[in-house]
This record gives structure tokens, sequence and C-alpha cells, in this order.
């Protein structure tokens, strides 16, 4: 099928954006990982489809097979009996809560042996939280990264760690083998305040401009976290370029409830519009991709029985009569 005319008109904006980058980097005006960084959007010809068209350290985007985000199915899920229990160092840390054009992120500021460490679960090593990152949208409807069922949540919560026994960072270990783990959970709308995201969210109208910044102090981890020991956990990638295929995903199985007033302050990444049907849609999510005969475990075990199957273990071992002596 022939491209159409809008769709040259797009790719030769694309490829002049392209050269007006490169040229500009060349010059000496701009380092380039600064450049790519400030680049990319979620949407346009700097948006998901272009990622891996560019910055050729992002060809992951473009050709991994294990890219995230995933549709979550619950009835393709595998019980894994052998999944334990999550351990997350209770601690309380400070960090720096700051605004770029893509995201909202809090940067862990750990002091002395204040350390958020990420063990168990599905997890070969230790890993120390590092960022907490949000994808939403400017409405209700829309999102969330991951979805269960097809279903979008209003936001998603990323908390990022790194392996701390291999790699000294998360830099480091961003590219390195079973470098990253990410908790994801989803947000939703509940009826009242949620008393431990407030010192999150009471900081969130100092960012209305892009690169201000604003001081989180205390910040409990395990009291944010719903209360809950079952998950969902895959093998995946960063959702945002590089694409990195490097990220073991676990996803809790119950979401974080805040208040109306708390997501609408959330929305400070799109100056507070929200809800509004005459204003298009943003969202800093990205797009699902494809599951590629992926594994997705879960310890959830349903004990549903029938004909057909059952996520209850039921072993049973036979001699084969072949090799029984008469």
């Amino acid at each position: 099928m022939m491209d159409t005319h809008q769709d040259r008109l797009t790719w030769q904006s694309f490829r002049w954006l392209v050269v007006i980058l490169i040229s500009y980097v060349t010059a000496g005006n701009i380092p380039a990982t600064e450049t790519w960084s400030r680049w990319w959007s979620y949407d346009g010809i700097s948006g998901p489809n272009y990622w891996g068209k560019t910055n050729p350290d992002w060809k992951l985007c473009k050709h991994g097979k294990q890219q995230s985000p995933i549709n979550i199915e619950p009835s393709r899920l595998l019980f894994d009996p052998n999944l334990k229990h999550l351990k997350l160092d209770s601690v309380t840390v400070n960090g720096i809560l700051s605004r770029t054009s893509q995201d909202i992120t809090l940067d862990i500021r750990p002091e002395g042996s204040n350390l958020i460490n990420i063990s168990l679960g599905p997890l070969s090593y230790t890993y120390t939280v590092a960022e907490i990152k949000f994808h939403l949208a400017n409405n209700d409807t829309a999102g969330s990264e991951h979805r269960v069922s097809g279903r979008s949540f209003p936001a998603e919560m990323h908390i990022i760690a790194y392996n701390s026994e291999l790699y000294k960072n998360l830099s480091e270990a961003t590219k390195g083998v079973k470098g990253l783990t990410i908790i994801a959970v989803f947000m939703e709308l509940g009826k009242e305040h949620n008393k431990y995201f407030y010192c999150i969210s009471q900081e969130l109208h100092r960012l209305q401009h892009r690169d201000n910044k604003a001081q989180v102090r205390d910040l409990s981890m395990d009291h944010l976290l719903p209360k809950t020991t079952e998950y969902v956990t895959y093998d995946g990638s960063l959702t945002q370029p590089g694409c990195y295929e490097t990220v073991t995903w676990i996803l809790l199985n119950k979401p974080l409830r805040i208040s109306k007033e708390q997501l609408s302050a959330l929305r400070v990444l799109y100056n507070g519009r929200d809800n509004d049907p005459a204003w298009l849609l943003e969202s800093n999510a990205r797009p699902l991709m494809p599951l590629n005969h992926r594994v997705v475990r879960t310890n959830i075990n349903s004990q549903k029985r029938s004909r057909l199957c059952t996520m209850e273990r039921d072993m049973f071992y036979q001699v084969n009569g072949r090799y029984l002596k008469t």
C-alpha cells in the first residue's frame, strides 16, 4: 500500500528533525546524551514509534522481543508455587521530586544506612530503590502503562531498583544482565486522602514548570505500598528510551488508592487540565507491546478446579511398565 500524502509529510518532518538535532550536537552546542534525553516524547515524530529509529542506543525500542508494558490476562497466568513473598526494607527516606517534559520522578536520596532494599519474590539478588516514576493521563479513563484484561487504570507508580550486588548504581545496572527490578503499582481513586502519599502530593504544586524540583521528606515505602503479598511477574524492559531488556517486573495485585485531589495534583505534568472533554488526551504511557511467548508468572493460587485445568499442585509419579522386570 502506498503512503498517503500525510504520511510522507510526517516522515519528511521526522528526517529534518533528526538532521537538525545531529547538526546541533556535532556543532558542540549541546552534549549528545542531553539532546536525546530532551528530544523524545509520547506523541508525534518524537513519540514511541520513532524511539528506535534515531539514536542507535535505542534500537531495542524497535527490535526488542521482551518489551514492556504488556496486557495482563488473568486466565493465562502461570501459578508458580516457588515464588516467595517479596521482602522490602522498612526505613524512612528523603528524596528530590522533579518534573521533565516526560514524567514526574522522585529520586531517592539515602542518608547513611537508610537504603530501601528489595529481595526474595522472583529475585535472586538484592536490589536498592533509586527512583519512583509516575505514569498517568489527563483523565480518569487512561494513564497506566500495564493493563489488566485490557483495562487501564488512572495512573501507575513505578518503584525502580538496581541490582546492588552486581552494579554500583542505577546507571550502570540499566544495561546490565538482571540489572533492574520495577515494582508496578496501579493507582485508583479512593474516597479519602492517602496519608502515606501525602508527603509526595503536597509538594507537586511546586512543579509548575519543567525542571522544577521539590524536596520530599520522611517517605515510608512499606506503608505507601498496598498491603498484599500477591503479585504477577515477568521479564521485560524499561518503558522509556532506550528500552533496555534488563527488568524483572513485579506488579502488585492491589491498587494504591488516592483521593481525587491527589490525582489532580499529579496532573501538574499537564498544567492541571484534567477531565476536560475539550482537551485532547495527553499521557506519558507507552503503548502496549507484544508478549512474544513470554511466561507471566504469579504466586496467586486461585485453587479453582475443573476437568480441564487447575492451579493447584497435583504431582503423581508412575514407573513406565516397559522398565519393570517380569
